[in-house]
This record gives C-alpha cells, sequence and structure tokens, in this order.
C-alpha cells in the first residue's frame, strides 16, 4: 500500500516513525527517476525535500 504524501510530511513522517512496517519513499532518489529509494532520517535528514526538480515524489509504504 502506498500513499503520495507532501515533501513537508514526508520529512516530518520520517523524522517521528516510530514504526518498522511504515517506509518513506522517494524517487528520484540518486538519480533513479524510475524506481523508489527508502529514505533513512539518519543518513536523509539534510535532504532538499522541497526541491521538486530532483526529488519530484514521496510515499508512505506501508510493508
Amino acid at each position: 500500500m502506498a500513499i503520495n504524501l507532501s515533501p513537508k510530511l514526508a520529512k516530518l513522517i520520517l523524522r517521528l516513525n516510530p514504526f518498522i512496517r511504515l517506509k518513506v519513499m522517494c524517487r528520484g532518489y540518486s538519480e533513479d527517476l524510475e524506481n523508489f529509494t527508502e529514505l533513512v532520517w539518519e543518513d536523509d535528514r539534510y535532504l532538499d525535500f522541497h526541491d521538486k526538480e530532483t526529488y519530484p515524489q514521496f510515499q508512505l509504504w506501508y510493508v
């Protein structure tokens, strides 16, 4: 199950997410515009979530 997220909400959920089964995913990460990549707060806290050209879409996945 995937839910589209705004950049602001994606960053908030990524920071506060206590659940292992919820994943914040990003399309465009590492120039991969076709697939989604899981974000991890420790590694991606300084990501420019509002750069729609580089990171065009965020989703919340339940796995």
